[in-house]
């Protein structure tokens, strides 16, 4: 009896940080989704303004890591539903490693974007109103 009510302890506090993770892993997707959209206004920018092949390859080049992050974190969310829908193995410290690299993955991926967009927006601030 002592054993059970320990075990059902177990699994709820695996069930709520695989929930917890999910939540946050939501979030990033979201996130990431925003991201996409202001990147389709600045390629709209660029092609209106700037026009340089280096902002073009650069602005590829974080599309394309925004993307296969974005991949990433999807496939990294259909493995915490299985494990939440299936109720095996438990919550450990590789779990909650991988959490933490997708977490990086996630932070890279953005400190990229933001270091474009200084990138753009530089570039931008030379061009003069006529």
């Amino acid at each position: 009896m002592f054993l059970n009510s320990k075990l059902e302890k177990i699994n709820e506090t695996k069930t709520l940080c695989i929930k917890k993770d999910l939540l946050e892993l939501r979030h990033w997707l979201i996130k990431l989704e925003e991201n996409h959209q202001e990147l389709d206004y600045l390629q709209l920018i660029h092609k209106q303004i700037i026009q340089d092949t280096e902002t073009a390859y650069s602005l590829q080049q974080v599309r394309r890591q925004h993307t296969l992050t974005f991949a990433s974190l999807c496939k990294y969310e259909q493995q915490l539903q299985k494990v939440l829908e299936y109720k095996r193995g438990k919550y450990d410290l590789a779990l909650a490693n991988a959490h933490e690299k997708k977490r990086v993955e996630l932070i890279n991926t953005d400190k990229s974007f933001f270091d474009f967009k200084l990138s753009l927006y530089k570039k931008l601030s030379k061009y003069s109103i006529r």
